[in-house]
């Protein structure tokens, strides 16, 4: 930018009237009545529930324990370095300084203004899916209170004759993806001693016995059918929590960042608590060493291994969550001369320090179950997936005294988590409405967050039929690491090179008062974009079909929907980038200006466009 802007002075349009100082916050506020935070440890809560989600507890540990142990975390930590952190630092910015959400962010650059919308997109093709996860939860928690506890016992009527409780029969197995626990099939007639009490023999068959959690999670949460095909039913049970899901959920984000702002001092925090309280609980436990022994023992030599490399890539963005609006809609409500590279820091480390934390807490509990089943670790962990959560861990709860406690904190810890990601998903839905259509919409914000959660609910009822969780792993599988992948590589790509650093670095320091390092220069200008970009190439080349386990294998019409599926984000950024170059004539710098509305809406600023190379107006 010019020296004029590096010196504060930009020029202001304010009706005919040019302002060549900058303003204080409260006249920066706009009369939109957005909102902003009421303190800067709201938006900071805010974004460290975001960003911590539910993966922090299935997604990182396995992914850790299977990469190498401890030496995991130095690919992983090189990424949310080289990464990660300029990403997310850059969103924040944007945010504050746009004073848009994700949908209007991008309006700096005419032909990248579909990119906004393609985070828009991803966020609620997520929330579609994943608040059957939440409903999942709160059946568990509604189960927990029941003596004895419901998944710890057969002769139910979801059982079935080959149903046994874990640890009466040894040799039990996860399959691949960790959705069902199996016992490895014997001879006929071999003779196998239960560790019962009355000391009695039982005749195993050549058949494949499942555990009591396992038959609990299969034929009384999802009542699974045979296939994808065999849709069934809209389940009551599940269809009841989901409504209570998305209930819960309107009612933390109907004030809007108001609400969020206090419902954040119970959600950020109070799952580290009970992570503590379980995590204290679990080291009481035998085998629970053994378990983090597995979960952090380095293996150097993986290190050497391009998948481990990758794997910690993947991982960094599915912690931190850049690119899916979350993190621009909720800087969008900072007061506009706030600093945010402390808050930056305090949220990445949170992020790790959470995923670390979390494994600790869930391989205590897999050590301690292989130990009471004689099982090996490798074989009690499985891999990353809802039967990890719904499975491995309630099967250990059981094992415990008071299970119904354990399992009532638990849950409750997974609810905390995933409240702030899900409205902070759903706040980008909304702001991004509210963004587009303000004069008509923002009076009637809360009937909007009120009809946005109604949608998602019914959006989300397909997921409780009796098939719904072959669409859940379909979903899963396609709808997020392509798009986020694709979008932060874009992002990282507008903002460093076309709109250019410099001009960036000119917006904060108009926010800030200071020059931004040199260090965060080199990684947004140079590393950070070719980064991101190789390992959105690489991970195109290493995509394979979605597997749910079981041999169960997704028919070829499946396949195509979830690429349809994989692909639909990015569709806006298409259509918006043949807009601009068909509305606009002239040069290239031309059809890439910057926007008339860009700059920081509370301002009003109007910056002309098009700029010279080298961020000169």
């Amino acid at each position: 930018m010019s020296d004029t802007m590096d010196n504060l002075e930009l020029d202001i349009i304010n009706g005919d009237e040019p302002i060549t100082k900058a303003k204080s916050d409260e006249e920066l506020k706009t009369k939109s009545d957005r909102g902003t935070w009421s303190k800067h440890v709201e938006f900071i809560l805010s974004l460290v529930g975001y960003t911590v989600g539910i993966g922090s507890v299935w997604r990182f540990p396995t992914m850790c324990m299977r990469n190498g142990g401890g030496a995991f975390l130095i690919p992983y930590l090189f990424f949310l370095v080289l990464c990660g952190g300029p990403l997310y630092y850059m969103e924040i910015c944007l945010g504050q300084f746009t004073g848009k959400s994700a949908v209007g962010a991008f309006e700096l650059c005419k032909i990248f203004r579909g990119l906004g919308i393609v985070m828009v997109a991803m966020s609620f093709v997520v929330l579609i899916y994943e608040g059957i996860l939440m409903a999942w939860i709160l059946y568990f928690i509604y189960q927990s209170f029941s003596s004895p506890i419901t998944w710890s016992t057969c002769g139910n009527w979801w059982n079935t004759p080959l149903c046994t409780q874990y640890g009466y029969i040894q040799n039990v197995s996860l399959n691949g993806t960790g959705f069902a626990t199996n016992i490895s099939e014997f001879p006929t007639s071999t003779m196998q001693t239960t560790p019962d009490s009355q000391n009695t023999s039982i005749i195993i068959r050549n058949d494949v016995y499942s555990s009591a959690a396992n038959e609990f999670w299969l034929n009384n949460v999802l009542r699974r059918s045979s296939s994808l095909e065999d849709f069934g039913t809209i389940q009551t049970h599940l269809a009841l929590s989901l409504l209570a899901s998305w209930v819960l959920i309107c009612i933390c984000m109907i004030k809007g960042v108001h609400s969020i702002g206090k419902v954040v001092y119970v959600t950020a925090i109070v799952p580290y608590l009970l992570l503590t309280v379980i995590l204290i609980r679990a080291l009481t436990l035998d085998g629970s060493i053994d378990g983090i022994e597995l979960y952090l023992k380095p293996k150097f030599s993986t290190l050497l291994e391009f998948q481990v490399w990758l794997d910690a890539a993947i991982q960094v963005f599915f912690s931190l969550g850049p690119c899916w609006g979350g993190v621009i809609t909720m800087a969008s409500y900072n007061k506009f001369h706030q600093r945010n590279i402390s808050a930056t820091i305090i949220i990445i480390f949170m992020a790790g320090f959470t995923s670390l934390y979390g494994g600790l807490v869930v391989f205590a509990m897999i050590g301690f179950m292989a130990k009471e089943a004689n099982l090996p670790l490798l074989t009690v962990a499985g891999a990353p997936g809802p039967g990890l959560v719904f499975v491995v861990y309630p099967e250990a709860v059981s094992r415990m005294p008071l299970p119904q406690l354990w399992g009532v904190l638990f849950f409750f810890m997974l609810i905390t988590v995933f409240l702030d990601s899900m409205f902070g998903m759903a706040e980008t839905v909304v702001g991004a409405l509210i963004d587009s259509f303000p004069h008509v919409l923002l009076r009637w914000k809360m009937y909007v967050v009120i009809g946005v959660n109604v949608v998602f609910f019914v959006f989300g009822l397909p997921f409780t039929t009796n098939g719904g969780i072959y669409l859940f792993q379909l979903f899963d599988w396609y709808s997020s690491s392509f798009g986020l992948l694709f979008g932060s590589a874009v992002e990282a790509i507008v903002l460093g090179w076309i709109y250019g650093f410099n001009r960036f670095s000119s917006d904060i320091k108009l926010m800030t008062g200071k020059d931004s390092s040199i260090f965060l220069r080199t990684m947004i200008c140079i590393l950070t974009p070719i980064a991101v970009t190789v390992c959105f190439i690489l991970r195109m080349t290493s995509y394979g079909e979605p597997d749910y386990g079981d041999g169960y294998k997704y028919k070829p019409y499946a396949i195509a929907i979830g690429n349809l599926l994989a692909f639909f984000p990015i569709i806006p950024l298409i259509i918006s980038m043949i807009r601009q170059c068909s509305s606009t004539s002239g040069s290239c710098t031309m059809v890439m200006c910057i926007s008339s509305d860009a700059g920081d809406t509370h301002a009003r600023k109007i910056i002309n466009c098009p700029r010279l190379p080298g961020g000169q107006l």
